[in-house]
């Protein structure tokens, strides 16, 4: 079945709750291979869970560091081996997976390495988690841009916040995909409905 990674514009776009969104309305397990800022906080993995439901498949992250910075500073401070991306393959799953990443695309791994590079790595099409407010636009096409520079697949962009109508369409006519519009909402359930299916991205894609 496929995999999607998910990936934000920037910090507290909601990646996590739409990572979380998309599990439940795919029926997806999730993998977050790379956390970080686990002093401070149980891990994006128990947060999906809660939100989705126990029946969620999970799959253990691959690195977890303490420092709520980027992997490649966490490794640093805290004394960890520097991530390689040999090490990185996608669990084995019969349902659709949703991957995580720590942060956007250019977020440092390692001093050499970035997101983007894990992506390509593990070879699945990604989906950009962007606010729906002021600054979206710049954020958005930078991240877009970047991608495409270097041939990963894009399924599209999902805006999270407070719906802001002129912002969608001004991607729109810009050329970016808008798979959907997510409202502020306490639960996944709320807005599952607002996603369309996964069958039907991919065919929008090919």
């Amino acid at each position: 079945m496929p995999a999607v990674f998910v990936t934000g514009t920037d910090t507290d776009v909601g990646k996590t709750f739409v990572s979380a969104l998309l599990c439940k309305a795919w029926g997806a397990s999730y993998w977050k291979p790379v956390q970080t800022g686990l002093d401070s906080d149980p891990g994006d993995t128990k947060t999906v869970k809660e939100l989705v439901g126990k029946d969620l498949i999970t799959f253990k992250p691959q690195v977890e560091l303490q420092k709520p910075l980027a992997p490649w500073r966490a490794c640093v401070l805290e004394g960890e081996p520097f991530l390689k991306l040999e090490d990185f393959k996608l669990p084995k799953t019969n349902d659709p997976l949703i991957v995580e990443g720590a942060g956007g695309v250019f977020v440092p791994l390692t001093k050499e390495l970035i997101t983007k590079d894990l992506v390509k790595q593990i070879d699945c099409p990604v989906i950009v988690v962007a606010r729906s407010q002021l600054g979206t636009l710049n954020h958005t096409l930078l991240t877009l841009e970047h991608l495409r520079a270097h041939d990963v697949k894009i399924l599209g962009v999902i805006l999270n916040g407070k719906i802001d109508e002129d912002n969608c369409t001004a991607l729109k006519e810009l050329g970016v995909k808008v798979i959907c519009q997510i409202p502020l909402a306490s639960s996944v359930d709320e807005v599952t409905h607002l996603v369309p299916s996964l069958t039907e991205l991919i065919n929008d894609y090919n």
